[in-house]
């Protein structure tokens, strides 16, 4: 993650501190959306220790990334939650974000990319 976030430059970090302790994160990078023609700030992963939950922690370095949407012309700021992770549906639905019933998430895994057929199935 190191090399992604500072030496290839493919993520950006912010991370939360005290003193000399990493204590929180938040993970995010830019798409685009061809809807609005405007950049999308994705925010890959916010992370707190433990310790450090409901201290106000986590609402920082999220209001850091919606700030850095902001600043870079963004037309909205994206994310996705866990089903189980009622705290973290709690806090962001507290906070005014919505959540999304008409879109599908889909993945392929490291083994799935391998698996694409060379060419199209046919039904």
């Amino acid at each position: 993650m190191a090399e992604d976030v500072f030496e290839k430059k493919r993520i950006n970090m912010f991370v939360a501190e005290e003193g000399e302790k990493l204590v929180g994160y938040a993970l995010h990078f830019f798409t685009y959306s061809s809807f609005l023609a405007r950049p999308t700030l994705y925010l890959e992963d916010l992370f707190v220790l433990e310790e450090y939950r409901a201290k106000g922690v986590g609402f920082g370095l999220f209001k850091r990334c919606v700030d850095e949407a902001i600043s870079k012309g963004c037309g909205r700021m994206e994310w996705a939650v866990l089903t189980w992770n009622k705290k973290a549906l709690d806090f962001y639905e507290q906070i005014g974000a919505r959540r999304l019933s008409d879109w599908y998430f889909y993945r392929l895994d490291q083994e799935g990319l391998g698996r694409v057929p060379k060419s199209p199935q046919r039904a």
